[in-house]
């Protein structure tokens, strides 16, 4: 400010450093020959150290103490030409009107170098006397202790008045100089509340008229009482002590974060400033001010208390409020519509109120190639304006959104010549800054409600605009040079030569035309520019992270317009600008692939450089969160929104509509108990009524007790059989025949219940019947396939090949996917991103980035991931365990060409030199290489344990049961010396201790007196079975009775254990079919007779069967075949065979295993 005004008005500097202006002198004192050299500074205020300092007379006899330099510190004096100690002095030499005093409470720590705030207290009165820290003090002082002791070690300002202190009060030397010329009264003190890093500013000013003193924070200005000004500006510590009714005191000593940072102390008198002073004192020819118009004094100067001066102000001020406050009322709402409607010819006047104002003596000027006046286009321009740069910017209702959205997304819809307009107004408006719709509506607008409302009518207003052949042809030419462009940038870096970042705009020459604003209807593009400034706005969206989620629902927005043909033009247009591209690289920011990151360097900008170039903004929680084992939510569900938002963007972009999330429930405006009403919206009322159609019996209205528990099994949930208890008692209702169901009524209020507490586990469920996020549903070749074609029953696919199906079945429709865009969608971190935001959304990205695609780049990155951390699974650690097993199932079940080559690069691909090894490979070196290694056969686990999960998809299934060479490994019994070093294969004569001798170790069970308590599963703990398997069935076996359909019951070794009751040797017996694991730390499976009170796998079982889990079976169902009889507990020949029967079926079971589902694929034993 000095700076400006000593150039422009010089006056007014006078003015500034009469009142603030003070010196500061710098004194150097031989003590030699007593020669003083001064230096004098110019500033507006005095830095105070307050550190170790309780006062702020402490603080500034400090700044004025003396330092003597001697020895090595010796100066050069001019006078004696030699280095001679010397007196180093610092004093106030002239003091300003308004004296402010800053105190330096941050400073920094040395320990850590981290700028710290110094909370500690620091006095100051409501007067202070400066006149001990001026130069002439100093000097008196001096002049009075005389030369001998002014040649004392200590030239201290403070020894010098304690020796004037020793001669008595009446012998003060500073008596010579007046107090009230250096006597001040503190007149405002500025406090900062908070740490170093961040706080809060606020003042208490005195009233010079009337003395009273005002709290001054931000817009609040409250009286305050000066005696509370040692507690709140001192600082330091202070103590809350609470008194208890039994007598006893507790005191708590907290730190005070707020405190004064600034003292402005106001001198008692004042010196008269002279406003004819030399004006070109101390003014450098660079700062020589301007010439100004001779001066005329008026002998009558009129004075004002500054009331008129600021009237006029006030009164504009009054009336600019009035006229808001007009405009934003509901009656002025109304008329705009009605005007528009009347312009529109939506609404027809009537005759004695007719809006025609064009003269009849002239032609109506209008617009060319338009059929609608000027003036009309005028006032509806000036409508729109009211809108998009008033009305929107303001906290409205819903309703009031809901109103002005029907009514201009109708004026679009309705109007050739209206929308052209709006959206040519709206691509040229993109060139400006200030008016700038898009961008104020994607970034700056601070209401939610009408952000959103206002981007879905721009995406409506160019949705109508694109049905226009010409502005389709348009787009279409601008399409096809952006990918001439990008096509141009690929053939350059296909020769190796240097290619620049991606331009946001088209380049060429001859293409610069389809963007040039100022022909735009004839030869440019509106939606084109529109699109281009998107483009920008995703490579600057990083440093603006408040606006991330609003660009991507614009993005959203243009991908799913309603109309197919004016659809799919939009998203080609965008998918050939690389939206997609920059879309991957702003997820996953400085963690892209290199090659993206020198393309798309604004959205792939690092987290660090955001920080450092962004512009000042409150913590926001829209950050795109990356990283291998982040879930994407950090601080709160508005980032997981952000994130699930930019995923939708890219999904609608490939053309799959079907990834917009749509909202299962709606907020009925009620609250209970501090909690809001939430209702099912209409289109989740419809999912649920059929899931609620296919899950209860086809003979029956609603679900018995049992049927519930099936249902939340195959929903994936295993609750306790008390909370089925629960649901059924409180949604089931009593039918006419005296059972009790759970109709569809009670269905849906359960589901209501369900919302409140985990809306994301309904979607869940809704996805697991074949729901897709948008609700719509996949088709039934997708969800089912026949397992008997002879008797016509199907079973579900498991969900990964269902969603990979559904893709293959829409291929024709999705978007044209381009090298850049490839490599960001199946780049690692980038489905990690994507999958701890929505798995779901994530498999679909990656089925429709792969389909018909060379998929090895991503296959080879996964299984180097996998080998680098198997260790860490081994030892307890899931870092990107799920990723891995979504990426190797979702890629070996696409359905296309390329199917098979995947399946065996991920099995058998035998690349060592490169680390590109199959799961089969690798799993047999590990087995073959290190034999009697313990932590080489848990690797090998491991590798198993990934063929496991992805072999419950049939296709694999298959695979496996092709190519059983592969598979020997998995079975320790077919290689003894890879046995694990605890499993005992001398030991042949026992079965868990019962005195079997015939039965194989390998078959054994668990320890004879104990059971691992790892292996007991409740009935709430999760297994990974298929949940749509109730019952099983065994036939064939030489024992009869334990021929039968096994009910599941429960769970045990994580997989579901199965029985029946039936009458055996003249008992009521309880049949048992279960897995349990043996001391050797394999499974086995077995039909027993499990005592009450027992849990399986010891040795008071009665053990009749046993079979071994085969890789090529689900390890969670039994095995069909290949099961082993236990003559010697009961166990006669033939053995078994055991059938899996799923919850879709009803069958009879008087009618035998005829209507099983069997699936020829599973071969059982290998």
């Amino acid at each position: 400010l000095e700076v400006s005004l000593k150039k422009w008005s010089p006056c007014h500097f006078r003015y500034l450093a009469h009142t603030f202006g003070m010196k500061q002198t710098k004194q150097k004192v031989c003590r030699e020959c007593g020669l003083k050299t001064n230096r004098e500074e110019n500033m507006m205020n005095i830095d105070c150290q307050i550190r170790d300092k309780s006062s702020i007379h402490d603080a500034l006899a400090g700044m004025c103490e003396d330092e003597i330099m001697e020895g090595d510190n010796k100066v050069l004096c001019d006078r004696c030409k030699t280095k001679t100690n010397t007196v180093l002095r610092t004093a106030i030499s002239a003091l300003p009107d308004m004296l402010v005093l800053s105190l330096k409470r941050f400073d920094l720590d040395y320990a850590t170098f981290e700028t710290v705030k110094l909370n500690s207290r620091c006095e100051f009165g409501e007067s202070l006397n400066m006149k001990q820290y001026t130069l002439e003090a100093k000097e008196i002082l001096e002049t009075a202790a005389g030369p001998e002791e002014s040649k004392s070690e200590s030239g201290s300002m403070m020894d010098l008045e304690e020796n004037e202190n020793k001669d008595g009060p009446d012998e003060d030397p500073l008596s010579v100089l007046p107090d009230e010329d250096y006597e001040y009264r503190l007149a405002g003190v500025l406090v900062h509340a908070g740490v170093a890093q961040g706080g809060h500013y606020y003042s208490f000013i005195q009233d010079r008229t009337s003395a009273k003193w005002y709290r001054f924070d931000d817009e609040d200005v409250t009286p305050f009482d000066p005696s509370s000004i040692e507690q709140e500006c001192f600082g330091g510590k202070l103590k809350k002590e609470t008194k208890f009714p039994n007598g006893h005191t507790h005191t708590v000593e907290s730190e005070q974060f707020a405190n004064a940072l600034m003292l402005f102390y106001e001198k008692v008198k004042p010196v008269k400033f002279d406003k004819a002073g030399k004006e070109n004192e101390e003014l450098s020819p660079a700062d020589a001010p301007m010439e100004e118009e001779p001066k005329t004094v008026s002998p009558n100067l009129e004075l004002s208390n500054g009331y008129d001066v600021f009237l006029p102000e006030v009164r504009k001020s009054n009336s600019t409020h009035s006229w808001q406050s007009f405009l934003l009322t509901e009656e002025f709402q109304t008329f705009v519509k009605e005007v528009l409607d009347l312009c529109t010819g939506r609404k027809k006047p009537s005759e004695e109120d007719s809006m025609d104002i064009t003269p009849t003596s002239s032609p109506s000027p209008v617009i060319p190639g338009a059929d609608i006046d000027s003036w009309r286009l005028d006032v509806i321009r000036m409508s729109l304006s009211f809108v998009f740069d008033v009305l929107f910017h303001l906290p409205l209702k819903n309703t009031a959104l809901s109103d002005w959205s029907k009514t201009l997304m109708q004026i679009f819809t309705s109007s050739n010549e209206i929308t052209p307009m709006f959206v040519s107004d709206l691509a040229k408006r993109t060139h400006k800054v200030y008016e700038n719709w898009v961008r104020a509506y994607t970034m700056e607008c601070p209401e939610e409600g009408p952000r959103r409302t206002a981007l879905q009518i721009f995406s409506c207003a160019i949705s109508s605009l694109l049905s226009l052949p010409a502005e389709q042809v348009l787009l279409q030419n601008w399409t096809q040079s952006w990918s001439t462009q990008v096509a141009d940038r690929e053939r350059l870096m296909n020769k190796r030569q240097h290619v620049g970042a991606m331009p946001t705009k088209l380049e060429a020459p001859s293409s610069r035309q389809l963007e040039d604003i100022g022909n735009i209807g004839v030869a440019a593009t509106s939606i084109g520019t529109i699109l281009s400034f998107l483009s920008e706005l995703i490579e600057v969206s990083p440093r603006y992270t408040q606006s991330n989620i609003e660009l991507c629902f614009f993005i959203r927005e243009l991908s799913t317009v309603q109309s197919p043909t004016e659809g799919k033009l939009l998203r080609d247009a965008m998918v050939e600008a690389q939206f997609v591209a920059r879309l991957t690289c702003l997820a996953v920011r400085e963690r892209s692939q290199d090659l993206l990151k020198h393309v798309f360097p604004g959205s792939s900008v690092s987290l660090e450089i955001v920080e450092a170039i962004s512009r000042t903004e409150t913590h926001s929680a829209n950050i795109l969160q990356v990283g291998m084992n982040n879930s994407g939510v950090s601080g709160g569900g508005n980032n997981h929104a952000s994130n699930l938002m930019l995923l939708e963007a890219i999904g609608c972009l490939l053309g799959m509509p079907w990834v917009k999330q749509e909202p299962i429930f709606y907020e009925t405006g009620e609250v209970n108990r501090g909690r809001a009403i939430r209702a099912l919206t209409p289109r989740a009322i419809e999912a649920l009524t059929d899931v609620f159609e296919e899950s209860k019996p086809t003979s029956s209205n609603g679900m018995a007790l049992r049927d519930i528990h099936h249902y939340l099994q195959r929903c994936g949930q295993h609750v306790p059989p008390q909370r089925v208890d629960q649901i059924f008692a409180r949604h089931a209702v009593d039918e006419p025949d005296g059972t009790k169901l759970l109709n569809l009524k009670g269905f849906l209020a359960y589901y209501r219940d369900a919302v409140h507490n985990n809306e994301f586990q309904v979607v869940k469920e809704l996805h697991a019947f074949g729901f897709r996020p948008n609700l719509t549903r996949r088709h039934n070749d997708s969800r089912w396939y026949a397992a008997d074609e002879n008797i016509g029953q199907k079973r579900p696919y498991l969900l990964r090949e269902s969603m990979a199906i559904d893709v293959a079945m829409n291929h024709a429709s999705l978007s044209r996917i381009h090298f850049f865009s490839e490599l960001g969608l199946q780049a690692l971190i980038f489905l990690n991103f994507a999958s701890t935001n929505s798995n779901c959304v994530a498999e679909y990205l990656l089925a429709v980035s792969a389909y018909g695609k060379d998929t090895r780049r991503l296959m080879f990155e996964s299984l180097d991931y996998l080998h680098n951390h198997i260790g860490n699974w081994v030892g307890g650690s899931t870092d990107g365990y799920p990723l891995i097993i979504m990426i190797f199932g979702m890629l070996t079940a696409i359905p296309d060409d390329r199917q098979l080559e995947r399946i065996n690069t991920l099995m058998v691909n035998d690349d060592r030199e490169e680390r590109r090894v199959g799961l089969m490979i690798m799993g047999d070196r590990i087995v073959r290489e290190y034999p009697n290694n313990y932590q080489a056969r848990q690797h090998a686990d491991r590798y198993l344990e990934c063929i496991q999960m992805i072999q419950k998809q049939r296709v694999i299934s298959t695979w496996i049961s092709r190519n059983r060479q592969y598979c020997t490994w998995m079975e320790p019994e077919s290689h003894p010396e890879t046995a694990h070093p605890l499993q005992s294969r001398s030991d042949q004569s026992g079965r868990r201790g019962g005195g079997h001798q015939n039965m194989p170790v390998h078959l054994q069970n668990h320890d004879p007196n104990a059971v691992d308590e790892s292996d007991i599963d409740d009935e709430d703990s999760r297994s990974d079975d298929d949940d749509s398997i109730r019952d099983v069935v065994v036939r064939g076996c030489g024992v009869p009775e334990i021929n039968g359909v096994y009910t599941r019951a429960g769970s045990f070794d994580g997989v579901p254990k199965y029985s029946q009751s039936v009458r055996y040797n003249g008992r009521d017996e309880e049949f048992s079919l279960f897995r349990c694991r043996l001391t050797d730390n394999t499974r086995r499976w077995y039909i027993s007779i499990v005592p009450m009170s027992s849990h399986p796998g010891t040795t008071r079982d009665i053990d009749f069967y046993a079979a071994v889990p085969s890789p090529s079976d689900a390890m969670d169902l039994p095995p069909r075949k290949n099961w082993m009889c236990i003559p010697n507990s009961g166990g006669i020949m033939p053995a078994p065979e055991v059938y899996a029967r799923t919850v879709y079926e009803d069958v009879d079971e008087n009618q035998g295993p005829s209507n099983i589902v069997v699936d020829q694929d599973q071969t059982g034993y290998l």
